[in-house]
């Protein structure tokens, strides 16, 4: 059978990448992580961090530190990948064992699958349409104006978004309610009975709206490069002085302020 090539690129910025990790990493990051064990294990008979190697792993849980040994060992395979290919991934990477039952005896093959930032392009016409909703005098409403924009950004927009980074939002979003139906005392079968929808219903529409914020944001990205539209360091921070609150997120800063002036600008 061929192996896999160690990286795979799909064109809408999915990559998954096959790593192999020897048994002998394995064997030396498990006697690793048993010092670690024995450093703080105490029983009778043994002071803590004296009891002899055997002891201490009859005594821990084989499930725990394969747990650990693999977690350990695929970050950082994962992290060396990244660099040698010079990746940028936007989420959490799904792993997957491709051994049939990996243990710590034998080589370990691993395929991790994420994604960086997809691209977008946007349909020259889409200013002229937008030019055409500035224009008309029957649109008073700002917030009418702006939906029309926006409307017209999605329409004009050629995207490709990967399917792992909609999974994600989509668990993301998913956990949420689960958390939001706690919280209010009730199920979320009950929650969506109240909003008039079945479980499959709430899901393609919340993946229909993850994927126009998606197209949104990265149209708004791709239109402040193409007008050189810049948030300096000075508005970010008088932002932050009026709201100090968002001090934990100051990339969310400069991307609302950066949406502001696009907004801004596509209503010029």
């Amino acid at each position: 059978m061929k192996p896999n090539p160690p990286i795979q690129k799909l064109s809408n910025k999915t990559f998954i990448l096959n790593l192999e990790i020897s048994v002998a990493d394995i064997k030396k990051e498990y006697q690793e992580h048993l010092k670690s064990f024995q450093a703080n294990f105490e029983t009778k008979g043994f002071r803590k961090g004296k009891a002899p190697m055997e002891v201490v792993e009859a005594n821990i849980s084989p499930e725990k530190i394969f747990e650990e040994v693999a977690s350990h060992l695929i970050s950082h395979a994962y992290g060396q990948a990244l660099e040698e290919h010079q990746l940028k991934p936007i989420i959490q990477p799904q792993v997957k064992f491709k051994n049939d039952k990996p243990d710590l005896d034998h080589d370990w093959q691993i395929e991790i699958t994420s994604c960086e930032l997809p691209e977008i392009k946007l349909q020259p016409e889409y200013l002229n349409q937008v030019k055409k909703i500035n224009s008309d005098k029957s649109i008073t409403d700002e917030n009418q104006k702006m939906d029309q924009i926006i409307k017209t950004l999605i329409k004009n927009a050629k995207l490709d978004l990967p399917e792992i980074l909609i999974e994600s939002d989509l668990e993301s979003h998913l956990s949420n309610l689960v958390n939001q139906a706690t919280q209010a005392g009730i199920t979320v079968q009950q929650y969506l009975e109240g909003q008039k929808q079945t479980i499959e219903s709430y899901k393609e529409t919340l993946k229909k709206r993850i994927m126009d914020e998606w197209t949104i944001n990265l149209a708004i990205s791709k239109i402040a490069k193409d007008n050189k539209i810049e948030v300096s360091p000075d508005e970010a921070k008088d932002i932050l002085t009026k709201n100090p609150n968002l001090g934990s997120n100051i990339n969310m800063v400069y991307y609302l302020l950066t949406q502001q002036k696009v907004f801004d600008f596509l209503k010029k």
